[in-house]
């Protein structure tokens, strides 16, 4: 939610009420200026007075920041969704972790097996190399 909205909220609730803007002013305890400034954007909405403004305007101050009155079951359904998913978050990314371990410790066993390789490779072309040393001494 960005200040705007917040901003355009609160002037929807006031006009909805029909309050005067001193009459939001003395409330909240502010200037008319300082009021101004909150509405048309100059200084941050989201400091100690939108309490305030909230409890004058007889609204939370997140039914003031949404623009609507949160239900609750809902609320309590998003939390547990959250929970479900961080559960569900946290048991693929063991898995992931886990098979990364195993694709990593297969790597370095498939690592060792070509260095092997290289060495009996290393080892056959030196037994080449002698035998053809021998080849031209036996048809001489």
């Amino acid at each position: 939610m960005d200040e705007r909205t917040i901003r355009e909220n609160i002037i929807r609730a006031c006009e909805k009420h029909g309050f005067t803007k001193k009459a939001i002013a003395d409330a909240v305890g502010i200037s008319k200026v300082s009021l101004h400034a909150l509405e048309k954007g100059p200084t941050r909405i989201l400091n100690e007075n939108i309490y305030k403004i909230a409890d004058f305007l007889g609204l939370s101050v997140e039914e003031l920041i949404l623009g609507y009155k949160p239900d609750p079951e809902s609320a309590g359904r998003l939390q547990q969704m959250k929970m479900d998913y961080g559960e569900k978050s946290k048991s693929l990314v063991a898995g992931y972790e886990e098979r990364l371990g195993a694709s990593a410790r297969e790597n370095n066993a498939l690592q060792a097996l070509v260095e092997s390789q290289k060495e009996t490779i290393r080892n056959q072309e030196e037994i080449i190399s002698m035998l053809r040393r021998r080849i031209p001494e036996e048809n001489d």
